[in-house]
């Protein structure tokens, strides 16, 4: 396994890297950032996100403090404010002391009481930190906690013991300080495959709770524990204020951030008729690992959770917290049933099923996203086994790496022992090839003429484009096929091009900021002029130079001016504005011819169904001969098993039964294999078992 120090200088050495060919983070520092960014959320969950932001302060005054910050993010939804300060050394490897995180963490704080004055009222109302800042001013009465984050290339010494910060008062209003470290370390612990976050412990004491009344469910099943528990609304609220990003299942975040955060008659409830609250809300549906139970005459009580997870109710958990903090509300009083299920083994699917059917009321749903649909694997198989054509001079032929679940391209080389292996993996799956699920619902978004959808960021696109791929999906699986697969790096190819265009324009030299929003908007935008002229872009051609042809450039960089004067008209925060559909219908509406020498290398749709037909086809062709395998491979006493049930819950036909017999012959290889109608015959009936909870 790779050590700590060579670790660090070969992750110092891809940064440097990184930085020197990627024109969206053109200095080491903006690559640390977000490899930081990307750490704190998908290995620690510490944040649901962060954006890059800079504003540097060093001449303070009496009334202004200085200040440094390096990203931060408004998380209304769970009443905190994420701000960084990210320390890039390069060089030896140092000590971070309590010093050092005592006056970093003063820079940050100052950031933030800056922004509560008015040093940000006369500043450049376009640039992005100063938005941030006039947004926290405008939001101040819905934050309650200050969540502190620095990182660095550095180690944390050891004679640092206790990061907690006092709370901080400004103009009568405290608010709650937290401070976490990334160092170089805790980077190395994430990226092994044996990472494990610290378990969330919530010990209802801590919370002024003596314990949670609870009744125990007899489900008569050895998968799982359930109760039925009373829950005062006061502990929902101070355990979200505590751990909302650690509290909530990713598609509960995508949710709350998708609609707010706080449910208008929920707030009206507890303010003017809370008395009524535990009648008229639903309740919340969560998970843990484990708990722990104390009897009380006769009366069992929770006293802790061992990884409690909110997987349904997180806008009532929000609106508990943000009424509190906003309106000072008194939760005294109000109550909320919960049902409460224990994982004995901590079974992902089992988990999954559940979030996924217990948030089946929500628009937006399931958004880690279900990694493991079939679409998903299906994607990540591709990646490992179709390479790309190689370049001119190319001497590795390489693969373009689907991270479906996290830690997947690191922990393979974290197990190597040699540079020279390192090496060899890197060559062969370069990290500017790697690709993550939100990624990739970024591009296909783009293409898809829903840039309003990419700039709400993260989460909340992926789990817009999960939902369009599951309607998909149940249409016609074979859509997503080779031909699929290989336009998706095509759509990428084209979405790295389009950030290195608009990087290197003049207007966008000027302020440099609203690049994602840029980019997806001028993608859009490109994809519908030439669907005005019944054209399209031929990604199986960008697929195969592997590049984009030059013809592109001047139309990107054209259409990208007009999107540039469009979202800087509005009045308002330029972010905010890029995610409604009125901003897209705008830009839509604007008037541009794309250039002959384009038009000449775009396809008909014809052409493009030509090559859909023919992939569909064998892609029907693969995923046949791929079911009867799994068929046989489950044995005749699995699908006795099946049609036993199936009888007994009298959701078999005649015609089932006939048909599942099939296969139980073919299992006992009575038959040398399976007809295509007996196979499709069969998957109807194993579908129709499955749908009523039969499998």
């Amino acid at each position: 396994m790779i050590s700590l120090e060579d670790f660090r200088a070969e992750f110092i050495n891809d940064i440097n890297a990184s930085a020197a060919s990627d024109p969206q983070h053109p200095y080491p520092l903006d690559v640390f950032i977000e490899e930081s960014i990307e750490v704190l959320r998908d290995a620690y969950s510490l944040i649901t996100e962060m954006e890059p932001h800079f504003w540097d302060f060093s001449e303070g005054t009496k009334k202004y403090n200085n200040m440094h910050i390096n990203a931060g993010f408004l998380d209304i939804p769970s009443n905190t404010l994420n701000l960084m300060f990210a320390d890039y050394n390069p060089g030896d490897i140092e000590s971070i002391t309590n010093e050092f995180l005592n006056n970093k963490s003063k820079l940050l704080i100052n950031f933030f009481e800056n922004s509560l004055k008015d040093f940000f009222f006369d500043a450049e109302k376009s640039n992005e930190t100063v938005q941030f800042a006039n947004d926290i001013h405008n939001q101040a009465d819905s934050i309650s906690r200050l969540h502190l984050f620095i990182v660095s290339t550095n180690k944390l010494s050891k004679a640092v013991k206790k990061l907690k910060l006092s709370d901080y008062t400004f103009n009568n209003r405290t608010y709650t300080i937290d401070l976490d470290v990334l160092d170089i370390e805790g980077i190395y612990k994430s990226k092994l495959a044996s990472f494990k976050k610290d378990e969330l412990v919530i010990n209802c004491e801590d919370y002024g709770c003596k314990g949670i009344p609870c009744i125990k469910a007899d489900v008569e099943t050895d998968l799982y524990d359930s109760y039925l528990a009373i829950v005062p609304g006061k502990f929902l609220s101070e355990i979200y204020k505590a751990h909302s990003s650690e509290l909530l299942e990713s598609n509960v975040r995508s949710f709350l951030k998708l609609n707010g955060g706080v449910n208008k008659g929920i707030r009206s409830t507890i303010l003017n008729d809370k008395s009524k609250f535990f009648t008229y809300n639903n309740g919340i549906s969560t998970t843990a690992k484990e708990i722990s139970l104390q009897s009380v005459n006769g009366t069992q009580f929770i006293t802790s959770f061992k990884d409690l997870q909110i997987i349904n109710g997180g806008q009532t958990t929000a609106t508990l917290a943000a009424t509190s903090i906003k309106d000072n509300a008194d939760l005294s009083g109000i109550f909320v049933q919960m049902k409460l299920t224990i994982i004995q083994n901590a079974d992902p699917d089992l988990i999954r099923n559940i979030a996924t059917y217990a948030n089946s009321q929500n628009k937006v749903k399931t958004a880690d996203l279900n990694s493991s649909h079939p679409f998903y694997i299906k994607i990540e198989d591709f990646s490992r086994k179709i390479y790309a054509p190689k370049a001119v001079g190319q001497l590795v032929q390489q693969l373009w790496f689907f991270e479906r679940a996290r830690g997947q391209y690191d922990q393979p080389m974290m197990q190597m022992t040699t540079k020279k292996q390192r090496d060899e993996y890197k060559a062969k799956n370069p990290k500017e090839k790697r690709f993550t699920l939100t990624d990739l619902a970024k591009y296909c978004n783009a293409a898809d003429a829903l840039p309003h959808y990419v700039s709400w960021g993260g989460e909340v696109n992926a789990a817009h484009f999960h939902n369009r791929m599951l309607k998909q999906w149940e249409k016609d699986s074979a859509y997503f096929n080779e031909y699929y697969y290989k336009t998706l790096i095509g759509k990428k190819i084209l979405f790295a091009f389009i950030e290195k265009v608009i990087s290197n324009q003049q207007w966008y030299q000027e302020r440099k900021a609203y690049r994602p929003q840029l980019v997806a908007y001028t993608f859009s935008k490109l994809v519908e002029c030439a669907n005005d002229l019944n054209l399209r872009i031929d990604y199986g051609d960008i697929w195969a130079k592997q590049d984009v042809p030059p013809q592109f450039e001047k139309d990107v960089a054209s259409i990208g001016k007009i999107v540039f004067k469009c979202i800087y008209a509005t009045q308002g925060n330029i972010g905010t504005y890029c995610k409604q559909e009125a901003c897209w219908k705008i830009v839509k509406s604007k008037d541009y011819t794309i250039s002959d020498s384009l038009k000449k290398i775009l396809v008909t749709p014809q052409d493009i169904k030509v090559s859909e037909t023919s992939s569909k086809k064998d892609q029907r062709f693969a995923d046949s001969v791929q079911s009867e395998v799994d068929i046989f491979n489950k044995g005749p006493k699995y699908w006795a098993s099946l049609l036993e049930r199936g009888l007994q819950q009298r959701v078999v036909s005649a015609q089932d039964k006939k048909n599942l017999e099939i296969v139980i012959k073919y299992c006992k290889m009575e038959y040398a294999e399976l007809s295509k109608f007996q196979l499709k015959y069969a998957l109807e009936t194993i579908k129709k078992l499955k749908d009523n909870g039969i499998e």
